[in-house]
């Protein structure tokens, strides 16, 4: 066999496969899916994230089922380590709570910091389908959010 001959019969060999991944990618191909994975779980975003220092406590009630966690500021890496909530970190603050493996229709939470009350509220999360590894592709995991509004408790003065 001739360089010339083998120099071709790879030249089409190559075409072929890149023909072949080609048409993997085209719709009505097939298509190699990636394997991240996903969990059902429902998000609680804090506006604004929560800063001032001091010990948080975050007791969530999820259509009946009761989690609590807890963390410190100004130093939120000291948290518990609970596996029923993850608390979501901003930059010196508290994010969010996430409760995995959960999909409730209300989401009830009470935010108390140093025995004061931030919020006691009840929301209804906004659900949406999550296909981490792309639309045709397993697995398909439902996020639900909502966002809690945080104010700071007032002090009042009397004259």
């Amino acid at each position: 066999m001739s360089l010339a001959s083998t120099s071709r019969r790879l030249g089409r060999a190559a075409a072929a496969i890149v023909f072949i991944g080609l048409a993997s990618c085209r719709p009505g191909g097939t298509k190699a899916c990636t394997e991240a994975a996903c969990g059902d779980e429902v998000e609680i975003k804090f506006e604004p994230e929560l800063v001032a220092p001091g010990r948080y406590h975050f007791i969530v009630d999820l259509d009946g089922v009761t989690r609590r966690c807890s963390a410190s500021l100004p130093n939120p890496s000291q948290q518990e380590i609970m596996p029923e909530c993850m608390i979501r970190q901003g930059d010196g603050s508290l994010a969010a709570i996430t409760i995995p493996r959960m999909q409730p229709k209300v989401v009830a939470l009470r935010v108390v910091r140093d025995q004061a009350v931030l919020t006691d509220t009840r929301a209804a999360p906004i659900y949406a389908v999550e296909r981490p590894n792309g639309p045709d592709c397993p697995p398909e995991c439902s996020v639900g959010r909502v966002t809690v509004e945080i104010k700071e408790p007032t002090t009042e003065v009397h004259r």
